[in-house]
């Protein structure tokens, strides 16, 4: 067994002995905490020898971030394998900028000890994929170590795309090759990370690019596809990709395999799985994974042969007007995105400005943001009228929309640097207001104006505000341990374990003490580990980790 028992509360009591005798040492710690920065970023790397590059010596809150994470990574290991695994993924990605050597062990400890996970496919698929995402982008010959072990759907996903595509941006091909090889010969091909293999590759690999291909198709054919797969991590979106630069009969197989075993799935369906797309380019629906993977195919086809693409369109009618209004397919639906656009930005403004107004409360809903945007807006020139608007908006319109504390949190938040006093009096109205939300958006709000009230070095009201949110966390912990109707996720996914992290990690600016004795008031031993994380984070000047 990895985890072993050690001390749950050690970490709180490992904590408050340093400050014990850091106030022994230090007279008073308010006076450091008045003259840090809040919320700030700067970390210095740490030697093995306990001091900083350069020769300075470690600060006191480095002090105790490494003890507090030492401490966490002993009550880790003594708990079970979900939450062992994902307390020593908190503390390895937290270690890594300044001990590279234990952040490594520790996250290949944390992958190991999901191993011991029995029944429970779901949280070993996500703690996996997020083990092996923090060891790709610090130890990635780690993360292809382990790559074996990892569940199906992670050998042949996103992780290994984005290992891929580190040996393309690198030139390694040989390395992205033998890599490849390693998948193929225990799953199937992953297709999306061959594809940023052979998009990098120089001309001069096109027989490499034609092994690659070939490979990709014997995969495709020895594995069935129950589920309708789209995008550009598909054989589909590799025949699109790279079809026209293989021989035309590798090529024409390749489609005639993808549509064979469609056309198969869609006769023994008993009703038409009707699958619906949009794009930047327009939306369309299908009847069923036949239509679409015809529809996706048929560009490279007609210029293939384009009899046998006439000869498909006329034994499917359906998909003519579909071809005249998109002729190049899911290029003409969903055109990729040109160089330098941010992500989804196009998509995002063709739904938004496309989408109609198709009930009472979608108007609603529209007419509400117009009301909160012109009150921002007249917030800029007389914030106290704007705040007075704010307070004739709902305070609700459905489970998702609080009009009256998003206002007043956008007041506060375009006015926290001009004009600090209209920042305040919005802030005490939204703390006001909050109080009658659900929990999980009072969370919400109570870390925005806490973190408004730092940002206008207010400690005091923003020490409030944390004090507030503390309370929330605690009914939220009551409301995910309720016998009845207990949450039955991943103790570290629980809202209330979101909202603790949250608090702790405001309070943490404020003060550490503050922040310590906040976590000896957990009850819940393993949130209370995650929480020392987070105030270990917060002390060494990192972002918080959700």
């Amino acid at each position: 067994m990895l985890c072993k028992f050690f001390g749950v509360t050690l970490a709180i009591l490992v904590a408050c002995l340093v400050l014990s005798d850091r106030a022994l040492a230090q007279s008073e710690s308010s006076q450091r905490d008045a003259t840090r920065p809040v919320g700030s970023t700067t970390v210095k790397k740490i030697s093995a020898t306990g001091s900083a590059d350069g020769g300075a010596e470690t600060s006191p809150e480095q002090k105790l971030a490494f003890l507090t994470l030492e401490a966490s990574e002993g009550a880790s290991r003594g708990f079970a394998a979900p939450m062992c695994s994902y307390g020593l993924l908190q503390i390895g990605s937290t270690l890594a900028a300044f001990d590279a050597d234990k952040a490594r062990s520790l996250l290949r400890d944390a992958f190991t000890s999901t191993m011991e996970l029995r029944d429970d496919d779901d949280n070993k698929r996500r703690l996996q994929s997020e083990i092996m995402r923090t060891l790709v982008s610090l130890f990635q010959s780690d993360a292809e170590q382990l790559l074996p072990q990892a569940v199906s759907g992670i050998r042949s996903g996103p992780i290994v795309t984005m290992m891929l595509g580190s040996y393309a941006k690198r030139k390694q091909w040989d390395k992205g090759l033998e890599l490849l090889q390693q998948i193929a010969s225990v799953d199937e091909f992953p297709y999306g990370g061959a594809s940023v293999l052979m998009d990098a590759m120089p001309a001069d690999m096109a027989a490499e690019k034609q092994t690659l291909f070939t490979q990709a198709l014997a995969s495709y054919k020895s594995h069935e596809h129950p589920d309708t797969l789209i995008g550009n991590s598909t054989f589909t979106g590799m025949i699109s990709r790279f079809g026209l630069t293989m021989p035309p009969k590798l090529a024409l197989a390749a489609i005639d395999e993808v549509l064979s075993q469609a056309k198969a799935k869609a006769e023994k369906a008993q009703a038409n799985e009707e699958i619906r797309l949009r794009g930047t380019g327009g939306s369309s629906q299908f009847t069923n994974d036949y239509q679409y993977q015809l529809f996706a195919l048929l560009p490279t086809l007609r210029k293939l042969d384009e009899g046998r693409a006439k000869q498909f369109l006329d034994d499917n009618q359906d998909l003519q007007a579909k071809m005249l209004q998109f002729p190049d397919g899911m290029n003409s639906l969903m055109p990729p995105r040109p160089p330098g656009a941010a992500d989804g930005t196009a998509a995002k403004a063709g739904n938004t400005s496309a989408r109609p107004v198709v009930s009472l409360q979608d108007y609603l809903r529209l007419d509400t943001q117009g009301k909160i945007d012109a009150i921002v807006q007249e917030a800029e020139s007389d914030p106290v009228q704007a705040i007075a608007h704010s307070m004739t908006l709902p305070l609700q319109l459905d489970k998702n929309s609080f009009p009256r504390a998003r206002a007043l949190e956008n007041i506060a938040r375009s006015n926290v640097k001009k004009h600090p006093g209209s920042s305040d009096a919005a802030l005490a109205q939204l703390i006001k207001v909050v109080a009658d939300l659900p929990l999980s958006s009072e969370t919400e709000y109570l870390t925005s104006a806490a973190d408004l009230y730092l940002q206008m070095d207010d400690k005091d009201k923003a020490g409030k505000a944390v004090t507030e949110g503390f309370k929330v966390a605690e009914k939220l912990l009551a409301q995910d341990t309720n016998p009845d109707s207990p949450n039955k996720g991943l103790k570290a996914w629980w809202p209330s374990t979101d909202a603790y992290r949250r608090f702790l990690e405001l309070e943490t600016k404020i003060s550490d003490r503050g922040a310590l004795t906040m976590l000896k008031e957990i009850k819940d031993p393993e949130i209370q580990m995650l929480g020392s994380v987070m105030v270990a984070r917060a002390l060494l000047g990192l972002p918080a980790m959700r």
